[in-house]
């Protein structure tokens, strides 16, 4: 419906005229009447009936709305708020007229206040945002609003600035669906410029975006009008190019047309003095008007040009463009049909309000482009600054070549003309954007792309892994880097020990533990969480102490005795936890203390505390199996939670170490006491996912990243668990932090359910803010303190200790010893304060504490 608007706005029509107002709305009856689909029931109704009417179609449409109405207190829809984005740059000049017209266009089928009001705010916001790249107009727009409402948006916008978007339920309503949204972009935190690692402040764009189409309810309109804002924001050039590729609608409009659409509109229907946007084909630079193409030095698939190549009679013999510069509205090769990346890069000094991010982009979309097997054309208008610029960026993503050398090479192929050392912005970001990733080889490629070009050939190319490919598609997230198919697995761990030496490192350890056991609490609580005093654990969080600290004793023995089984040191912890509860406690002491009543057993220290002596809920199936003391003598044919939960822990030494060592590991434990392969397979596939968010930025990359990994890191895996595990992430995209679907997912207290309901709720609420609501979530699903464990240890891992209720884990009674544990275990990880059988450790006290017996 913004297209049937924008293609009167596109004209300098002025909206609040009613000759503009009848084009309008004769257009929305042409879009209707096309076979629209998700038509909302006000919209439907009020064309329907204004059809029927006849007469002129704005007043028609106006009259029908105001019936509609008329005594009905459910006609404040969303319907009017979506589509008003392009009211706003039809009237950039004037905010009170702009203001008429968003009233007017709103009026047409949605005529209540509030809806006026809403497109006003939204306008207010949108034009402040196209003026001065700020989010400040929203507020701003208040002023426009009259007097007796003021107060009441106020208080609107106050309370979505401090709720989730998902707090906003009845979005079909225009008030919800604006603080929705308005939650969604003023709670997600703008990321630093950092081009080398891959940070840029546009990327506020990408994740608001996702926090509100994970708004739930009507997530597709809640996002339409969080993205009108955003994106006037960020700019065209601020939005991924892969997005902006798939756009296409009604009447066949594709990104280029709705730019077209929108720059018209925002210069009164003209366009410049070279004819842009309109043109079919822009002018020819009169310093490059001879063509050239020459092959990409590091590349020959690539081939670097100009402007006036592209309008040559004769074919080049390519299969995709990337576009540089503006080019006409005709294909951009005569008679070609060919795939077209139009990229928004001004080629002077302080016009690319995204400079790092766009050059970045269209360097990614040479690579992608390359994978599929395409040669591709790489221009701009005279190909003597962007497109080296470009081409440099893209050496260094294929190839590992660093800035220098690439730079230089170019130069001396590019003999034509360069002009890139007059533009020191956009020279300096070619070396800011390699600084940190420049290499020997092609492992520099990032996580968006997979498979190396090799010798610069198109044949022998390794493509992108099917498997990798239908995740990116099921989730929309880029790639991690540990995924990378070429990276040598020693680096690879190096890194892993790396990441555990950085400075985060203990808090996100801290945050799996404390976030399972937050989970563990909330869940088995339910609604009964008391308000004061302390919080009690459950037996989950209990037996994942004893895991941790069974961990720890394994590194302990292998460093002094030179082997170690963590199963079997694992066991022995799980039988001291038994000996504190009560079971078979002489039999336990007799079987590892030799019944001697002078040696001290359960050993260790925390064997001292007294917490976890206390009886917290039932595992029924690892009581059965540890009364039988001997390991293996008693495990049962169950599939419960606690093989899964109890296990999670192992996760910090996959970090550290061998992924798919303790991947397998994993499974051995959760074998201790409980014979279900399913159970086995939930333990392992938990500790490769909280693994991956250890070491991972971001929950979706993390979950995406584990998923893609799983089939190297356990060989047992099956095609059907695979296939449920992504089919989670897949179906979250629609149903985010659904009530039902989460009972769906997760309907008992078995391991695989408490992994599929936790990974559920760890994609609907993938943001730091938002982790207090996703362990409230996770414990209303049917089981909730085994779901609860796994989503709390998930997000725990990525956002860290800090991101965790404060008020929850101060009360917590376990919470000192998790956050001892947590500090251990990176510090053995790291460290070995025991030593090792030759050297002596940092620690004398250590082997006390963690004996290895």
């Amino acid at each position: 419906m913004q297209v049937c608007i924008a293609e009167v706005a596109a004209t300098g029509a002025d909206l609040r005229t009613p000759e503009a107002l009848d084009q309008i709305a004769a257009n929305f009856q042409q879009w209707l009447s096309g076979g629209a689909t998700d038509v909302g029931s006000q919209t439907r109704t009020v064309l329907d009936v204004a059809r029927r009417a006849g007469g002129a179609p704005g007043a028609a449409l106006s009259e029908a709305a105001r019936e509609f109405t008329t005594g009905n207190d459910r006609a404040a829809g969303n319907g009017s708020l979506m589509r008003t984005g392009i009211v706003a740059l039809a009237q950039l000049a004037d905010a009170e007229e702009m203001a008429e017209a968003a009233t007017a266009v709103s009026a047409l089928t949605h005529p209540d206040p509030d809806c006026a009001d809403a497109c006003v705010l939204w306008c207010s916001g949108i034009r402040t945002a196209v003026l001065e790249g700020t989010f400040d107009g929203v507020r701003a727009g208040l002023d426009l609003l009259p007097a007796e409402r003021r107060d009441v948006w106020t208080r609107r916008l106050d309370e979505a600035e401090t709720h989730p978007p998902h707090h906003f339920t009845n979005n079909g309503w225009v008030v919800h669906a604006l603080q929705a949204a308005w939650s969604a972009i003023t709670r997600t935190v703008v990321p630093e410029l950092l081009p080398a690692k891959g940070s840029f402040p546009t990327q506020h764009l990408h994740v608001a975006l996702g926090a509100a189409v994970r708004a739930g309810t009507d997530t597709d309109t809640v996002a339409a009008i969080a993205g009108a804002l955003l994106g006037a924001r960020w700019g065209c050039s601020g939005i991924p190019l892969q997005w902006q590729q798939a756009v296409h609608g009604w009447p066949g409009h594709r990104q280029a047309d709705l730019v077209r659409l929108a720059v018209l509109t925002a210069r009164s229907g003209s366009n410049d003095a070279t004819g842009w946007p309109s043109a079919q084909r822009m002018p020819i630079p009169p310093q490059s008007s001879r063509a050239f193409a020459i092959h990409h030095p590091h590349d020959p698939g690539v081939v670097l040009g100009n402007l006036a190549l592209t309008q040559r009679a004769e074919p080049v013999p390519v299969d995709a463009v990337v576009s540089l510069c503006r080019v006409g509205t005709d294909p951009i090769l005569p008679g070609a049909d060919i795939e077209h990346v139009r990229v928004w890069l001004v080629d002077s000094q302080g016009h690319n309000a995204n400079l790092h991010y766009v050059m970045d982009q269209a360097a990614r979309q040479v690579l992608r482009l390359r994978d599929a097997g395409k040669r591709v054309l790489l221009h701009c208008a005279a190909g003597q600054s962007r497109t080296p610029a470009v081409a440099a960026l893209y050496s260094n993503l294929a190839t590992g070549t660093d800035a220098e050398t690439a730079l230089n090479d170019l130069r001396q192929v590019l003999t034509g003309g360069w002009h890139l050392d007059k533009h020191p912005e956009m020279q300096d970001a070619v070396h800011e954007l390699t600084a940190e990733r420049a290499t020997s080889g092609p492992s520099a490629r990032n996580r968006e792309t997979d498979g190396p070009i090799r010798d610069g050939q198109e044949e022998g190319r390794e493509l992108p892994r099917e498997r990798i490919n239908q995740l990116n598609d099921a989730i929309a997230e880029p790639l991690p880097k540990e995924l990378e198919p070429d990276r040598d697995a020693t680096q690879k761990q190096k890194r892993r020990k790396e990441l555990l030496n950085e400075r985060g490192a203990p808090s996100r350890v801290r945050g799996l533990l404390l976030g399972l056991a937050l989970g563990d609490t909330l869940g088995a609580a339910q609604d009964t969480l008391p308000t004061t005093g302390p919080l009690r654990a459950g037996v989950s969080t209990q037996l994942a102490c004893f895991t941790a600290e069974g961990t720890i004793r394994a590194f302990v023995r292998g460093d002094h005795k030179g082997i170690s089984s963590p199963p079997g040191v694992v066991w022995h912890a799980y039988c001291r936890w038994a000996a504190l509860q009560g079971i078979e406690a002489v039999r336990m002491r007799h079987r590892w203390a030799g019944g001697s009543a002078g040696e001290a057993w359960p050993d260790g220290w925390l064997a001292q505390v007294p917490v976890l002596a206390e009886r917290r809920g039932s595992a029924p199936s690892t009581v059965a199996a540890l009364s039988k003391i001997e390991l293996g003598a008693g495990v049962t044919p169950s599939r419960g939670c606690h093989a899964l939960t109890r296990t999670i822990p192992l996760a910090v030494a996959a970090a550290g170490g061998d992924p798919q060592y303790w991947v397998r590991q994993a499974r051995e434990v959760a074998a201790l006491t409980h014979g279900d392969r399913a159970a086995h397979a939930a333990a392992a596939h938990a500790t490769a996912l909280v693994q991956h968010c250890l070491i991972g930025e971001r929950v979706l990359d993390s979950l995406q990243a584990g998923l893609c990994a799983l089939p190297s890191l356990d060989q047992d895996l099956t095609d059907d668990e695979h296939n449920r595990l992504t089919a989670v992430l897949r179906q979250t995209k629609d149903q985010t932090a659904d009530v039902r679907r989460l009972a769906q997912l997760a309907p008992d207290a078995t391991a695989p359910s408490a992994l599929l309901g936790g990974l559920y709720v760890a994609a609907s609420f993938p943001l730091r803010t938002d982790l207090a609501a996703a362990l409230s979530f996770a414990a209303s699903a049917p089981d909730g303190d085994s779901v609860a464990c796994v989503a709390g240890a998930l997000l725990g891992a990525v956002h860290g200790a800090e991101a965790l209720p404060v008020d929850l884990v101060s009360r917590h009674e376990l919470a000192w010893v998790l956050d001892t544990l947590a500090r251990d275990l990176v510090a053995q990880l790291t460290d070995r304060p025991s030593g090792t059988e030759y050297n002596s450790g940092w620690d004398p006290h250590w082997w006390g504490r963690y004996p290895g017996w």
